[in-house]
């Protein structure tokens, strides 16, 4: 059984949802208008996460971070997949977005120490 939270409203909220892979820790993100699987980053606790993209996607900017950051909050491999969408987005809402993802990643993480997942 996973985990969830969320932060933001309407086009700008963000969910991100975590389950127990083994003793690893497997979290997807997405948002916006249309969730999807647009990049994902690999971190260990002690090193730098390894991102890859699908071709035009800049999901991974959201997946490294995530992934680097649920790592070291758990002290466990996180892989991270994130997919957030908006049509024509301007570079000040995908500010907003990858700043929401981060609080939404803070409340996980939080919920995550609660339950010990």
């Amino acid at each position: 059984m996973g985990i969830r939270a969320s932060f933001g409203e309407g086009r700008y909220q963000i969910f991100a949802e975590a389950i127990r892979a083994g003793d690893d820790i497997l979290v997807f993100v997405g948002g916006g208008e249309k969730p999807h699987i647009g990049g994902f980053s690999l971190s260990e606790p002690s090193g730098s996460p390894v991102s890859l993209s699908i071709p035009l996607h800049k999901d991974f900017v959201v997946s490294h971070q995530v992934s680097e950051k649920v790592s070291k909050a758990t002290g466990k491999r996180c892989l991270a997949v994130a997919g957030i969408h908006i049509e024509n987005a301007t570079k000040e809402e995908i500010s907003i977005l990858v700043k929401n993802s981060m609080i939404c990643t803070d409340i996980l993480i939080e919920l995550m120490r609660r339950t010990d997942l």
